[in-house]
């Protein structure tokens, strides 16, 4: 039996469905690069990183707890954004259908069905059939305000990350202001430190020079005191 093979999940233990990872960073996941041997590590490891640098490629599926895990979510990685958005509607109209069909409504219309025999027949079309169309219509309706609730949610998570990356951001520019005056201020002292080399340079060059005129006046000094 293969440990790492995950249990059947049925339709009724799903909770929520969310577009990305809802609650953990995608660039922190495992990838199948992971799992290639040791002496790869290196070269995969790059290609890993590359492979969940997509949030929108990621589906966040909550499910039930159960005796042995008091929380579950699964996180599913697809080829491309449009697998994945299908894969998100899809499974939340059937969650909605299926709420709606648990009998939860959000739209509050509700109808009798009791019908009054007196004025059912003065009507051409049999009040029960109007009921029922406008009881189908209202299931739609319901439907369609599930799926604008969760919509909703994802809205809200994407203002949110906005908000972390923008802070991330600002973060990012005032690190990098940081480094520029740290880096001028360096320019600006090897420039100090260069006009004070060649400054040196040209004092070694000139007492050189001194030195030289010295040993000469020196050595012609020695040659009078011997001829003399």
């Amino acid at each position: 039996m293969d440990k790492t093979a995950l249990e059947p999940l049925s339709l009724g233990e799903i909770l929520e469905v969310k577009a990305g990872c809802a609650g953990y960073d995608h660039t922190e996941l495992p990838s199948a690069a992971g799992r290639e041997k040791k002496s790869k590590s290196k070269s995969k490891k790059s290609k890993g990183e590359s492979e969940n640098r997509q949030t929108s490629l990621f589906l966040t599926v909550k499910a039930t707890p159960t005796p042995i895990a008091h929380e579950r979510t699964y996180i599913i990685r697809f080829k491309s954004r449009s697998a994945r958005n299908d894969m998100l509607h899809g499974l939340r109209s059937v969650l909605a259908d299926m709420q709606i069909q648990e009998g939860v409504s959000i739209s509050g219309l509700h109808f009798n069905q009791e019908t009054d025999d007196q004025d059912e027949d003065q009507i051409m079309v049999p009040l029960s059939a109007v009921n029922q169309v406008i009881n189908k219509e209202r299931e739609a309706y319901d439907r369609i305000l599930l799926m604008l609730l969760q919509g909703g949610e994802d809205l809200k998570d994407k203002e949110d990350e906005l908000l972390n990356l923008r802070s991330k951001l600002e973060n990012v520019v005032q690190e990098s202001a940081e480094k520029d005056r740290v880096q001028a201020n360096d320019s600006k002292l090897i420039m100090q430190l260069s006009k004070k080399l060649e400054t040196l340079l040209m004092d070694n060059e000139d007492l050189r020079d001194q030195n030289d005129r010295l040993n000469t006046r020196l050595v012609a000094v020695e040659c009078e005191r011997m001829n003399g």
